[in-house]
């Protein structure tokens, strides 16, 4: 969906920016499980075959027992190591996802750039899949850089009729527009 085919459906750009919105809301859901999904099988398809040369290394040596046990003890560290490794870069994307979440959910105008204004290091995920940490932090930096941020309540400006328009007192005892009263003046000839 773009923008440019709802402005050709009559939307106007509020209506626009809300159907974006909730399109945005349903799909980067699903593009980040996409991504973590994708990350997930190529880690996958990496140990896979790292563990293919390591089965053909190990036919190779078969023939040297003591060496074969120094190469399993070997290639069992290394296996457990991958493995915390692919775990540890798992949970940092789930991280980074649920942040970035927070931050779209904050209102953010350009998440990447107010992620760079977060300490990532002091927010932790809880069991339960809430960030500890990320809502100070976030409060820090709209009060600081607040035009980072849409504001919360839009201030809609009325439109004045009458009053001041930069020619003068305005608020004379009269209750009348200087201007206008000397518009009129000029027409009816008493000028």
């Amino acid at each position: 969906m773009k923008r440019e085919d709802l402005k050709e459906l009559g939307l106007n750009d509020d209506q626009i920016a809300a159907v974006m919105t909730a399109y945005g809301k349903e799909v980067n859901p699903l593009k980040e499980q996409v991504d973590s999904l994708t990350s997930e099988r190529d880690s996958l398809k990496q140990q896979v075959s790292d563990r293919d040369g390591q089965l053909d290394d190990l036919r190779k040596n078969a023939g040297k027992n003591e060496e074969l046990q120094a190469t399993i003890k070997q290639l069992q560290d290394d296996n457990k190591a991958a493995a915390a490794k692919y775990q540890n870069d798992l949970a940092a994307k789930e991280k980074g996802y649920k942040i970035e979440g927070a931050l779209r959910d904050a209102k953010a105008r350009n998440v990447k750039t107010v992620l760079s204004l977060i300490d990532t290091d002091k927010v932790s995920v809880q069991k339960d899949g809430t960030l500890d940490g990320l809502t100070d932090q976030i409060a820090a930096v709209k009060q600081s850089d607040s035009y980072l941020f849409d504001s919360e309540a839009k201030v809609d400006q009325p439109i004045k009729f009458g009053g001041n328009f930069g020619n003068g007192d305005n608020n004379n005892a009269t209750g009348k527009d200087d201007i206008a009263s000397r518009i009129a003046a000029r027409f009816a000839g008493t000028d």
